[in-house]
């Protein structure tokens, strides 16, 4: 009986121990992103389909409608999107390599919300012509760049 009691409450102990981890994984990142700097503002670039059956959760935040291929699309993190004020805006964004592009901003990357996918407070979540056009390998996953508005 004691190894019956004593075995429940170390499973208990592991559930609520794997809850807590999973909850602290999905808190927000904060609304706040970085402040903008006119002459480029630091971000991380990461890769979204914005197509119909991509992994961008829906159609876009700004127009309702989804963006396939070849478009030259990004959502912002949520400080930087700022309520869609940046909606339909076009920003140019430049690698280290020095390849830059622009493209049209059409959504908005969560960074309140948490799961199931969160973005930090400083990502620019972009199409693959993006990353093709500023000559990047999409299975870096994450490329520091830099962005304007265009």
């Amino acid at each position: 009986m004691a190894n019956t009691v004593a075995f429940v409450i170390l499973f208990c102990l592991l559930n609520v121990t794997t809850l807590l981890t999973h909850a602290a994984s999905c808190r927000s990142n904060g609304a706040y992103s970085p402040e903008i700097n006119p002459s480029g503002t630091p971000a991380i670039l990461t890769l979204n389909d914005f197509g119909r059956d991509g992994d961008g959760g829906g159609a876009s935040e700004c127009d309702g409608k989804f963006h396939p291929l070849p478009q030259r699309v990004v959502a912002l993190s949520t400080g930087w999107y700022s309520n869609g004020a940046r909606c339909g805006r076009m920003i140019r964004i430049e690698a280290r390599n020095g390849r830059s592009t622009v493209a049209k901003v059409v959504d908005e990357c969560d960074s309140v919300h948490g799961c199931p996918r969160t973005c930090k407070n400083n990502m620019v979540d972009a199409s693959e012509t993006v990353w093709n056009d500023l000559g990047l390998n999409t299975d870096d996953g994450e490329v520091a760049v830099i962005w304007t508005m265009a």
